[in-house]
């Protein structure tokens, strides 16, 4: 049986990372997608306010604010109905349905409170766009991590053995788990509803003062940025912590007692990363965070696996052939495409069980 070198196990703990977050780049997008059309609709909003009542490109602040507090018959609910189909997620579907039968949507209110309320819904499309092609990156990011680090596993010492499919089960404790002290997807709730918050005061605060439209749409656009951010941060992080979390499961699934904690040492990386770097540490004590990836956020530290004399017997017992006796090889030439036929490995797009509700928060309110 090969074994290769530390240098070799931990330039492919750091490819496969790359890897992840390579994966993780379409989701990223998606989502930043989905921030900037609701800016492009807001401004659009606030542009017909100042085509209405600008005055070079400035708001005449006493004709804005009668125009504001004029009471008009709530125009959200056909607005939330057309947005309905859209939302993929089962409870902000009901979440949104609950909103639209509450009597305050028949209710008439001023355009400043529609205003307010269109914001805060576009917020939370966002949420559910960024709440659904995330679990769907995560569980992807999950199986990747078992099965590649499997393959890697069996190639770095150059010897094949049946393994487990990844149970559907296993891939939801670590989706649902709130690693951090709170889970992904609250947070995405939290900061859409911090973003609604923050818009709003900008928006009304910009109303009342006659500030000019440009300089609006700036520190609009400017909040939107912030919302991406934090959303991109977030993404990062977690794809660390769902690949982390995979791989830990391959090296239980492989027989592996230990694992060795890797960080990307560059001029970006953490001083608590650079503290854990290359020590060693039982697969059943590891926790994300402390002593398992990530550590903080936008974290690009990995694992290895450390390979001890009983899991080295335990995985050359399994390569042994029951017919022949002989060893089954993988080869170092071997792809992973040829790999995962050979073992049958589930092709990537794994949609999250349907059955999971991720967050939790009243629908009520």
């Amino acid at each position: 049986m090969n074994q290769p070198s530390n240098a070799y196990w931990e330039k492919r703990a750091r490819q496969r990372m790359a890897s992840y977050h390579r994966d993780a780049d379409p989701t990223i997008q998606t989502i930043t997608a989905a921030y900037e059309r609701a800016a492009e609709d807001l401004t659009a909003e606030i542009n017909k306010i100042f085509n209405t009542f600008g005055k070079n490109a400035e708001l005449d602040a006493a004709e804005t604010r009668k125009f504001l507090n004029e009471q008009i018959p709530n125009p959200l609910l056909k607005l939330a109905k057309k947005w309905y189909p859209r939302v993929e997620n089962e409870r902000i579907k009901k979440w949104l349905l609950n909103r639209m039968n509450a009597p305050a949507y028949r209710a008439r209110i001023t355009r400043l409170q529609a205003l307010r309320e269109q914001i805060y819904l576009q917020s939370k499309l966002i949420a559910d766009v960024e709440i659904s092609t995330s679990a769907r990156g995560y569980v992807q990011t999950i199986n990747e991590g078992y099965y590649r680090t499997l393959f890697d596993i069996q190639q770095g010492l150059g010897v094949g053995f049946e393994f487990a499919v990844m149970p559907n089960r296993t891939v939801e404790t670590i989706l649902m788990n709130p690693w951090s002290g709170e889970h992904f997807s609250t947070r995405i709730w939290n900061n859409t509803g911090t973003l609604a918050e923050s818009l709003n005061k900008i928006i009304t605060a910009g109303f009342m003062s006659g500030i000019g439209n440009a300089k609006l749409i700036q520190e609009i656009e400017k909040m939107f940025g912030v919302g991406e951010f934090a959303a991109a941060r977030l993404v990062r992080t977690e794809t660390t912590y769902m690949a982390n979390a995979g791989e830990m499961e391959s090296y239980t699934e492989a027989g592996i007692d230990e694992y060795m904690f890797i960080a990307t040492l560059d001029s970006r990386t953490s001083e608590i990363c650079r503290d854990h770097d290359r020590h060693v540490y039982k697969v059943k004590d590891a926790v994300p965070g402390k002593n398992m990836p990530p550590l903080h956020v936008f974290c690009r530290s990995s694992t290895r696996a450390y390979f001890g004399p009983k899991s080295l017997e335990g995985m050359q017992r399994r390569a042994r052939d029951p017919e022949t006796g002989k060893s089954i090889l993988v080869p170092a030439s071997m792809s992973y495409g040829e790999w995962a036929r050979k073992y049958n490995v589930p092709a990537k797009g794994a949609k999250p069980p349907k059955q999971i509700e991720f967050f939790e928060f009243d629908i009520n309110e």
